[in-house]
Formats: C-alpha cells, structure tokens, sequence
C-alpha cells in the first residue's frame, strides 16, 4: 500500500494540542491581529463583554504571545506587501469585481491594497500565535540576545 503506516508503527512526531474554548481563541485572535478597538470588534462578534481589567490582561498576553515572533516582523510585513499586491491584482481581474471599487467603499487601487495589507498581516500574525498558543508549531527564532 501506498504510504499507509503499519499499525504498531509510531509516529515520528508527537504533538499534543492544547483545548482551548473557541469564544477565547477569537478574542485571542481580535488581540493578535492587532486591529482596533479590540473589545468592539469582540462585541461585533457576539463575543460577552469583558471589564477593563481583564482586557488589559487579556491586552499583555497578547503581547506576550507576539513577542515570539516579533523578529519576523519585518519578513511577514514585505510578505504581507507582496501578497498585497498579488490579491488586489487578482481581486480587480476577477469579471464579477469590475467597477466594484466604489461599491465597497474603496477609491483607488492604493486604498484597496493597504486593505489587503491590513488583512494579510493580520491573518499572519494571528494565525502563527494561535498555532504557537495551541501547541502545533514551536518559534526558532533567537534574538541577538541569546546568541
């Protein structure tokens, strides 16, 4: 058969994922995008209402879990510049978006790329914090600090 393990087989890798609540995982993920107003955007979503304490709380651990991948900053701001690019070009040569730009509230092709941008850094950094939170993917970046 075709790459299909034998049952007594282990395994070469073992990654155990943490279970965590997904009305947390969104409010985690509002936080790590860094967008504002964190706790209206929450509340767009349904998401309860939180004391200023604990977004404050909830604010720091925010940053705790960014400061991990805060070294590739500058990669994943030229990735997300490129990809910027790449998808308000795909976006505008798409047949159902001609003359859209107007109809979703953007005036020229510079506003709908920063929109682009906004949304690719956003996913990014967001995205690897909840996978470091969760437990599936572990940072290898050192700061100079460390060396």
């Amino acid at each position: 058969m075709f790459g299909r393990k034998k049952k007594d087989q282990e395994p070469k890798y073992r990654v155990e994922v943490q279970k965590i609540p997904l009305p947390v995982l969104i409010r985690q993920a509002i936080y790590d995008s860094l967008l504002e107003p964190a706790e209206e955007i929450a509340a767009a979503l349904g998401l309860p209402p939180i004391s200023q304490e604990v977004a404050e709380m909830e604010e720091e651990a925010s940053q705790k879990r960014l400061e991990e991948f805060s070294a590739l900053m500058p990669f994943i701001d030229s990735h997300s510049d490129i990809i910027s690019r790449v998808t308000s070009s795909a976006f505008l040569l798409n047949e159902d978006n001609k003359g859209k730009l107007e109809s979703i509230g953007v005036e020229d092709l510079s506003d709908l790329t920063e929109m682009f941008k906004i949304v690719s850094i956003s996913s990014v950094v967001s995205c690897l914090s909840a996978l470091h939170n969760l437990g599936l993917i572990e940072t290898m970046v050192t700061s100079n600090d460390e060396h």
